[in-house]
């Protein structure tokens, strides 16, 4: 008996021990105040010294009609030095998302982005080819990769959904509601095929759902398996929670193992109280993957916070370096704020508020300063005068 005691009050203390050391530096703005409005962004090592960098994208008609595209190097100074892409002809006003991976398998990170009238289109979908390795070549190759019909393309993953070890693109936007996955052929020839769905909304992740070894998609409380055929074959859909869309149709979410069994769960996040594109306040949900996820009465749900919106970032990376995914939240809109809900064999009752006053449209997780714990970038808020932050994870100083 008092052996049990003892270790009840441990587990308790070492509980409060993990919240107390898990914390972050105030927030530094790290473009010295030369880009605001930002729309999207991410972040790599693009010249490759070691340190992560970001790359940001200013968002047109939201931000006063300013219109940059620019990476920040970081410095092992802690300086942040600005340098900007070429600017492309006729640039519409959204760039709705941004992701960076080694597009052309050289070694460096490539940039891919979209961009769209916002509430008109085309959406036109690009790749920025990052040559550091390459000083023969101009700095940045630009490649056109797909012209879609469409707008508003605001959520994108990258993948190689073909299994052919080429990097591929993952995009969903509206009018025609429609998935489309961008099939590279080589870095100057892709292909697009269109997954229709006919849903409106937000949202998007991507991951082996049913471990087959094909990456499926996931969309606001359904999934699209993806058949062995991925070019040519008919992705079927699946529910996950049916009923999530018809109080807020606009979602961000994340895949990861939550709870340790080797099975993909996945993260749904309200994103936008806006009727247009969002809805009703919802559930901050986790979904546990069954062994056949297709049946969806075995897939199981948690609330995380309920009565919530305007929560447009969701991420799962384990902060407090315990070996298990947490998750990252933030409201974009009106009482901005970033929190983190730590696991606790997949229970979330614990979390740490990273700031107020501040939140991430569509941010970014990644160790920045090399020093084996997790940090967040984000922009402030959606685009206007939002700034980009980096929250410094003191865990491991």
């Amino acid at each position: 008996m008092i052996s049990r005691v003892f270790f009840t009050l441990m587990g308790i203390f070492l509980a409060g021990t993990a919240i107390a050391q898990l914390s972050f530096a105030p927030p530094k703005e790290i473009s010295g105040g030369t880009i605001s409005g930002i729309s999207a962004l991410d972040v790599a090592d693009f010249n490759t010294d070691g340190l992560m960098d970001v790359v940001l994208f200013e968002g047109g008609a939201h931000a006063e009609g300013r219109n940059t595209l620019a990476w920040l190097e970081q410095k092992h100074s802690g300086k942040w030095v600005k340098h900007d892409f070429e600017q492309l002809p006729n640039m519409d006003d959204f760039i709705g998302s941004a992701k960076c991976g080694d597009v052309d398998n050289d070694g460096d990170p490539d940039v891919v982005f979209s961009n769209d009238g916002h509430s008109s289109g085309p959406v036109n979908v690009y790749v920025l080819e990052n040559n550091v390795n390459q000083p023969e070549k101009i700095r940045w190759t630009v490649h056109l990769i797909s012209t879609i019909e469409g707008f508003h393309a605001n959520d994108m993953r990258l993948a190689d959904i073909d299994r052919d070890g080429k990097m591929d693109v993952v995009l969903r936007h509206k009018a025609p509601e429609s998935l489309k996955v961008i099939f590279q052929n080589r870095m100057d020839q892709w292909s697009t095929k269109t997954i229709s769905t006919g849903q409106a909304g937000e949202g998007l992740a991507v991951g082996d759902l049913n471990a087959d070894g094909l990456i499926d998609i996931s969309m606001t409380g359904h999934w699209y398996l993806t058949p062995s055929d991925a070019r040519s074959g008919t992705y079927k859909k699946y529910d996950i929670d049916g009923g999530y869309k018809m109080v807020n149709k606009a979602t961000k979410e994340s895949t990861g193992d939550i709870d340790g069994d080797g099975r993909l769960d996945i993260v749904l996040s309200p994103a936008e109280h806006f009727k247009k594109y969002g809805g009703d306040n919802h559930d901050l949900a986790w979904y546990r993957c069954p062994r056949k996820p297709k049946n969806k009465s075995r897939w199981k749900k948690f609330i995380i916070k309920s009565n919530y919106n305007k929560a447009h970032c969701a991420k799962l990376a384990d902060f407090d370096n315990d070996g298990d995914l947490d998750i990252l939240s933030a409201i974009a809109w009106d009482d901005r704020e970033i929190i983190i809900y730590l696991n606790d064999h997949g229970t979330f009752d614990r979390s740490i508020q990273v700031v107020s006053g501040k939140g991430i449209y569509s941010g970014a997780v990644a160790d920045m300063d090399g020093d084996g714990d997790l940090d967040i970038i984000g922009e402030e808020k959606y685009s206007k005068d939002g700034h980009a932050y980096y929250y410094e994870n003191l865990l491991i100083k």
